[in-house]
């Protein structure tokens, strides 16, 4: 069975998408009749996309999903705007370079709780309680989980982070993994008796890569939460 990463899942999302798919149509319909003058209609439904995943990082406070629409939407619309000396590569570096410092200066933007009342700022302890927090930013990091969890949150940024769950006991059968990473990879070990639920949200990312083989009748269920922006999530059964 092969989890990839969910488009929809709130009513919010729901109501940007279709925004998207309205003004979509209504481009398509009104470049046909030539309303659109000089305008082609791909750039402009590329556009919408954009400005549909530019507002949506503003919602998700996703820093390098806005910066980076905003330089893509630059790019696809260069000559319009008269930019064409800054792209490609000066509008994208600068959307790099500018991830990189601003969440640096403000780690704390794109936090969010979980949804069972948990939050990170209450838990930096490592190795202890059901309740677990770990943070990775340009680098890497390997943690082993041997103790009853009920839920842990992952904040990756521009490096690899490597969970093992193959020793972990699920609190009352379940437990939530709440990823939050950007520019980086996330790589979760799991027992192949344990029955794996993803809804993660990703921009500019790559599906989710499966390893092993689920098991949909396990009686201990992991849901796995959360966004991936410019990066990957791996599962491996164990």
């Amino acid at each position: 069975m092969k989890f990839v990463f969910s488009t929809g899942g709130n009513g919010r999302k729901d109501i940007l998408w279709g925004v998207l798919f309205l003004a979509g149509a209504l481009a398509l319909v009104l470049s046909k009749l030539g309303y659109l003058g000089e305008l082609k209609f791909w750039p402009v439904l590329f556009s919408i996309v954009l400005v549909v995943l530019f507002l949506d990082g503003i919602f998700k406070r996703s820093i390098g999903q806005i910066l980076f629409s905003a330089a893509f939407f630059i790019i696809v619309n260069d000559e319009l705007l008269q930019l064409e000396a800054l792209t490609p590569w000066t509008v994208l570096g600068a959307a790099l370079l500018g991830t990189i410092g601003l969440n640096l200066l403000f780690p704390r933007f794109g936090k969010k709780r979980l949804g069972h009342g948990f939050s990170p700022a209450q838990s930096e302890e490592r190795g202890k309680g059901d309740r677990l927090y770990y943070k990775n930013a340009f680098g890497g990091t390997v943690k082993y989980i041997t103790w009853e969890i009920s839920a842990v949150d992952l904040d990756n940024s521009f490096g690899g982070m490597e969970i093992y769950f193959t020793d972990a006991v699920l609190k009352n059968g379940s437990a939530v993994v709440n990823v939050h990473s950007s520019f980086g990879g996330v790589e979760l070990y799991v027992p192949s008796s344990w029955r794996v639920e993803m809804r993660v949200e990703g921009a500019f990312s790559d599906d989710a890569e499966i390893k092993g083989q689920n098991n949909p009748d396990g009686a201990n269920v992991l849901y796995i939460e959360g966004e991936v922006s410019f990066g990957g999530l791996s599962i491996t059964y164990i």
